[in-house]
């Protein structure tokens, strides 16, 4: 199928996710749970065989800033899906599915990353595979946090005046589960996100000099990991010996992720737009 065809499916149906979900937020009418994820499965299928294109290209795989992007942003969307049928959170998915769409647009504005001369190799893939969900797991749980954020404070805050404002707040705060639910389901996703991107490391480190020809080096992308990694342990050490909760925990989660996003999103940007170099 032609990828102009898959766009104009994939970013149409991601946008309409995202738009279920706003409804489901903001609205006085909820869309069914069926139709919704029958939605969302929808456009990650059909978002999901655009990627496939784009990756897996005729002269071989294709990976960069871009591609980068769009698989974290694609695996997010994926679990946040696949959360949705055992906690579901309507604002992560207004977060989420919205921010997928945009990022899909990507490639028609600065054009597609070229190929990797890795590609065959099947360690470097799967060195990329357990990276890319690693992004994606810690991001997911960064944009919980930002919901838990929300919740935190509207639980708090003294109740509004308006009557419209106040409907609207108790609205948004029953759909989402109670803060201690909310906090077990961020802990369950920092932890496999940290033991994920702890494998990240290790067979970046192991393999490193066969995939490259030299030594492991220590740049800016391995510092910038390191530095992430050694936050999100003090953020879950934190949580077992201290019992982190609240703001501290979402201080460090966010953070964290922050650091973790310039490890190679940071990096990648500058050296393939700024300094026109293909990595």
């Amino acid at each position: 199928m032609n990828n102009t065809i898959l766009y104009a499916l994939a970013v149409p149906l991601l946008s309409a996710s995202g738009g279920l979900a706003a409804l489901n937020v903001f609205g006085k009418w909820s869309a069914p749970a069926g139709l919704n994820r029958a939605l969302v499965a929808l456009a990650l299928l059909v978002s999901g065989y655009l990627l496939g294109t784009l990756l897996f290209q005729t002269d071989g795989m294709h990976f960069g800033f871009v591609l980068g992007l769009m698989c974290v942003a694609w695996l997010a969307s994926l679990v946040a899906f696949v959360e949705s049928f055992f906690n579901r959170v309507p604002l992560l998915e207004l977060i989420v599915f919205p921010l997928c769409a945009v990022v899909f647009l990507l490639p028609l504005w600065m054009g597609e990353d070229a190929a990797i001369r890795m590609a065959g190799d099947h360690l470097f893939q799967l060195h990329l595979l357990i990276a890319l969900a690693a992004y994606s797991l810690l991001g997911i749980a960064a944009a919980h946090g930002i919901v838990m954020a929300f919740q935190e404070k509207a639980l708090h805050q003294p109740v509004a005046s308006n009557q419209e404002n106040r409907v609207l707040r108790e609205r948004l705060l029953d759909q989402l589960p109670s803060l201690l639910t909310m906090e077990s389901i961020l802990f369950r996703q920092l932890w496999a996100g940290f033991v994920l991107l702890s494998l990240t490391l290790i067979t970046g480190f192991l393999f490193s000099e066969e995939w490259s020809g030299s030594s492991w080096r220590f740049d800016h992308k391995t510092l910038f990991a390191i530095i992430s990694w050694c936050s999100f342990a003090v953020l879950l050490g934190g949580r077992v010996v201290f019992g982190w909760r609240g703001k501290v925990a979402l201080r460090w989660c966010l953070g964290s992720y922050a650091v973790l996003v310039l490890a190679y999103f940071g990096t990648q940007f500058v050296l393939e737009f700024i300094l026109k170099r293909a990595v």
